[in-house]
């Protein structure tokens, strides 16, 4: 039986049971819009996380002793290093400052000490320095009597890292969890549709037919679930981004300077490619232990 043969059969078997398939293709829509949705979100972390790891950052707290000559000799010497390329100097007065600006405690911020903002130095490290590195140069900046303690973010670091690496464990088990629904709907789909053809089948049996000419067609419509729900859930995804897009880029650009991006064409087409396979697969089961032939 040729392919467009075993199209056309698909595509009547479609529109005898038009409400079942409807049905069915709904369900495996929400199921391929929520994957893309955890997709989308982990795709976003992950560059986020990628761009905190690579821009390195130090803050050089000093002591209430430190004088304005202590702080220039400490400046000296951190802007002679070459893996500093900015020294900004943070006075607790401007420290202040900024914590009322960034948070609503503005009314209340006299009733604070005055040490819960100590002056800094905020240094900006090249892109690329190893992380032994980072450590090498904190460790010596410590032996400086004006500093009190320095923040590497090493750990914040490595906390973000490992959120979305389970992130993408968990995307990983969603996706299971989406395939074996998609095979679970798909399946009784079918099998519903072989019992409402049930007479069909056996005519053509007894016509003759063989086993490909009955079976591809179901198979068809398994492949046709899945891809009209995967193509239709990304649709859907992509209204949802662009018309949520203002309000949530504001804010992540607010916070970490970069902006959202969708999903890119090779997971599209994969999530695409995945619906359609795993519907031909959940065809090929139903079919297998539904149907005798």
């Amino acid at each position: 039986m040729g392919l467009w043969t075993a199209l056309s059969r698909a595509r009547r078997g479609f529109r005898d049971d038009l409400r079942l398939h409807i049905v069915a293709i709904a369900s495996l829509v929400v199921a391929f819009l929520c994957l893309g949705t955890a997709l989308l979100g982990l795709e976003n972390l992950s560059r986020v996380s990628s761009r905190w790891t690579q821009s390195q950052h130090l803050t050089i707290y000093l002591t209430d002793k430190a004088t304005d000559n202590d702080v220039a000799q400490l400046r000296l010497v951190l802007e002679s290093l070459d893996e500093i390329t900015e020294v900004t100097h943070v006075t607790a007065a401007e420290a202040r400052k900024q914590f009322a600006e960034q948070t609503d405690f503005a009314a209340d911020i006299g009733a604070l000490p005055t040490d819960a903002f100590p002056a800094s130095l905020e240094l900006s490290l090249k892109n690329g320095v190893a992380a032994s590195r980072v450590a090498t140069i904190a460790e010596r900046i410590k032996k400086f009597g004006p500093v009190e303690e320095i923040e590497t973010y090493r750990d914040w670091f490595g906390q973000l890292a490992g959120i979305v690496s389970a992130g993408k464990t968990a995307a990983s088990i969603f996706a299971l969890l989406v395939a074996i629904c998609v095979l679970a709907v798909i399946s009784n789909s079918i099998r519903l549709a072989v019992a409402s053809r049930r007479e069909e089948i056996t005519v053509l049996k007894l016509c003759g037919a063989t086993d490909s000419f009955v079976r591809t067609p179901l198979v068809l419509e398994g492949v046709i679930h899945g891809t009209i729900a995967a193509v239709a859930s990304m649709l859907l995804l992509t209204v949802a981004y662009f018309a949520l897009r203002g309000p949530v880029e504001g804010a992540l650009t607010s916070l970490t300077g970069m902006r959202l991006v969708f999903l890119g064409p090779l997971t599209v087409v994969a999530i695409i490619g995945g619906g359609a396979l795993t519907g031909a697969l959940g065809s090929a089961l139903s079919l297998r232990r539904y149907m005798t032939v």
